[in-house]
């Protein structure tokens, strides 16, 4: 009996003990859209489903969340496949899985205002693939995985990105998901996509050309300098290809071109092989696993503002010449620019501007096909004439919201380059100050790299310019993300300069420098960055197939719900200290606004083009429906939606209205105004500390210039 006795306890306290134990590891998993960015103090998501929509050959992504008081261990997330009409299925082998990476930002980036936060703390980023996408068996590399309190703050997200192919059946599809773990309930989610009758082009109509090369060998390949092998090739390639699975093609390419005269300073044959076979692969497109070229390329040569290169005007005139009809014989010259000295208003002033003037002129005289064949990073200026064929400027440099004076070409000023057949094409970098949004890593706001795509739309662009993917900070890109060495604490921001993280170490940089130590993969590590500008660029390809459809004033009127201006100064004085305060945002802080407009977008064209299967989603109300629209506006964004607790604090945080001038009225374009004194330094250059400084008093001379009353 006394043994009896002691058994009955000691079962008595273990059941005891273990209902303790499962009740303190209990943990909560949601669903939330890909926009919303998931830190540490988000609400948790009450949803568990979520309704998607996608065209075909698109990418869509959402996120899982997963949060817990106590550490669990052996996490894993596993997809159905989803069915949709007649039995059709949209594979689960066509979905990449994630789990995010938290870095811990010690730094902010410069110029935080109200609403559009830059802080410290955990911020995702990396996107650590659940297995290794470039072995052939299945490695797990991201998952399982645990939550670690102590690490973590109990907070762990995943990534599910779905591709769409472009053969499937319009409808909706569905499934389910579910998250394991150890000693937990396994928690099944709902996932449904409705596919649209639309198809993303495969062939990029939007140009864009993201800075890419340099340091990759520093962290794969093996510490050997001189290895070259095909493996380190593939592993390059890996990088160009993770660019373009995000629809983002490389300024240039390396090529290489000699140009030899005779006595009589005439050129002779040009030897293009190992020019042609460094350009071939991106041009004709075998270079990626689709098949599909890139769009536009810079040809890195005969660049104005570099002068001759060392030729005589002559030969200059006769190469340049030579190489405009080559590439028009490769069939390639249509997608060719050449990439002007960068940021001239930044770097030499009057003095670079006369030599990129020359150097055009010279060009055009050497070939007609060289005409406007320029591009010149920054805002239009008069003085140069026509002879532009692209300007890019960086969004702070564009209209007068931020610079003073009506000193910034504008809507109205590019109306006519535009009209002439010449493009308009926009650049951020580290003059983005919030509330301009940009590609900083500590923003609380997910979307901001997808609505600057909507923003270059509705202001007429054909192309967008980024300086680099792979800018990495003092051979450690994955602790240090902000770059105070080279642009100093004005300038420098979370994550500029680099949309990459290198998925090794074991580069010529040693082997403490790259990924962590548990991280191995002979390729990149995509950002949560890189997801949000694709998104940006499928919908922007959206957007000009309702403009080539004749609705082109109808999706800017739609878009405007989403997206006025690029951003305002920031300086404003405001009630309070460092508070920002416009008569209205500059662009949406509701992400349902996105998810609604480009609903609205594709609905509209989906009627333009098949109005016997599709309902005009303009169509006007009849009496007995009135009750039934009503329902459908209220579940447009169906489990897509925030939470009630954070559209909540968004309705409560209207911005206070001020009595600051915040019109997006264009510029004056008076032609004899000089070109404005630089007040930015956009840093795509190395910074320079007398830079800073002038920069420092020309913002204490803005600041006095639009001082108003507070109210």
């Amino acid at each position: 009996m006394f043994r009896s006795g002691n058994i009955l306890l000691s079962l008595t306290i273990l059941i005891c003990l273990c209902t303790f134990s499962t009740e303190a590891l209990a943990w909560q998993v949601g669903i939330a859209p890909a926009t919303r960015k998931i830190l540490t103090d988000t609400p948790m998501p009450e949803e568990t489903a979520i309704s998607l929509q996608a065209c075909r050959n698109e990418w869509e992504a959402f996120q899982i969340v997963i949060r817990s008081e106590s550490a669990i261990s052996n996490i894993n997330v596993t997809l159905s496949d989803l069915t949709g009409p007649e039995s059709a299925i949209l594979a689960s082998s066509s979905a990449r899985l994630y789990r995010e990476h938290y870095i811990n930002v010690v730094d902010e980036s410069p110029g935080s205002v109200t609403y559009h936060e830059r802080g410290t703390g955990l911020y995702p980023d990396p996107l650590i693939p659940f297995t290794d996408p470039y072995a052939e068996e299945t490695i797990p590399i991201g998952a399982p995985f645990i939550i670690n309190v102590a690490g973590d703050e109990g907070l762990a997200t995943v990534f599910i990105d779905w591709f769409v192919p472009e053969d499937a059946d319009p409808g909706i599809y569905s499934g389910t998901l579910q998250v394991t773990a150890d000693y937990q309930t396994t928690v099944e989610l709902q996932v449904s996509i409705e596919v649209w009758e639309l198809n993303i082009p495969k062939e990029r109509t939007i140009a864009t050309a993201f800075g890419f090369g340099g340091n990759v060998r520093d962290y794969h390949g093996g510490l050997d300098a001189e290895n070259t092998s095909e493996d380190y090739s593939e592993i390059s390639r890996r990088y160009y290809q993770a660019m373009h699975d995000h629809r983002m093609d490389p300024t240039r390419t390396d090529t290489d071109v000699q140009y030899n005269f005779d006595e009589n300073g005439d050129l002779l044959p040009v030897d293009w092989i190992a020019h042609d076979a460094a350009l071939e692969p991106f041009l004709s497109g075998s270079l990626f696993d689709d098949g599909v070229p890139v769009t536009r390329f810079d040809v890195h040569r005969f660049r104005p503002g570099s002068g001759l290169g060392g030729l005589t005007e002559d030969q200059y005139k006769q190469a340049a010449a030579a190489y405009a009809q080559h590439l028009v014989d490769k069939g390639w010259w249509d997608k060719a620019y050449t990439y002007a000295t960068d940021e001239p208003w930044l770097n030499g002033g009057d003095e670079t501007w006369d030599q990129i003037e020359a150097d055009i002129d010279r060009l055009n005289e050497a070939s007609s096909l060289w005409e406007r064949k320029t591009l010149i990073t920054g805002p239009k200026v008069e003085r140069v004439g026509d002879r532009v064929g692209i300007w890019c400027p960086v969004t702070p440099m564009y209209e007068n919201w931020f610079y003073t004076g009506d000193s910034m070409a504008g809507r109205e000023e590019y109306v006519d380059h535009l009209a002439s057949g010449n493009e308009l094409w926009f650049y951020v970098c580290n003059a983005n100050l919030p509330p301009y949004a940009g590609y900083d890593i500590d923003t609380n706001i997910g979307y901001e790299p997808r609505i600057v795509k909507w923003g270059t739309y509705y202001e007429h662009a054909s192309g967008f310019l980024y300086w680099r993917m792979n800018y990495w900070v003092n051979n450690d890109p994955w602790n240090t993300y902000l770059n105070l060495e080279e642009f100093g604490d004005l300038f420098a921001r979370n994550g500029d300069g680099f949309l990459f993280y290198p998925g090794d170490h074991d580069g010529t940089a040693g082997v403490d420098k790259g990924s962590p130590e548990w991280l191995t993969l002979d390729g990149p590590v995509v950002s949560y960055r890189m997801k949000q500008i694709r998104d940006g660029l499928e919908d922007w390809e959206l957007f000009r197939m309702a403009e080539n459809e004749g609705l082109g004033e109808y999706t800017r009127n739609e878009i405007s719900k989403a997206y006025t201006r690029f951003g305002d100064f920031s300086f404003e004085l405001c009630p309070g200290p460092g508070t920002y305060c416009p008569d209205d945002q500059p662009w949406t802080l509701d992400e349902n606004v996105l998810f609604q407009v480009r609903e609205r977008i594709a609905k509209k064209l989906l009627y333009t083009l098949y109005p016997d299967r599709y309902d005009d989603p303009d169509k006007p109300v009849e009496d007995g429906d009135a009750e039934l629209e009503a329902e459908a506006e209220s579940e447009a964004v169906e489990d897509g939606d925030m939470d009630e607790e954070t559209t909540a604090e968004i309705i409560a945080e209207e911005p206070v209205e001020s009595d600051g001038d915040t019109s997006d009225s264009a510029s004056d374009g008076d032609d004899t105004t000089p070109y404005p004194e630089n007040k930015s330094n956009s840093g795509c250059n190395s910074g320079e500390a007398g830079s800073a400084l002038a920069f420092a008093f020309a913002m204490f001379a803005i600041m006095l210039s639009r001082r108003k009353e507070p109210n």
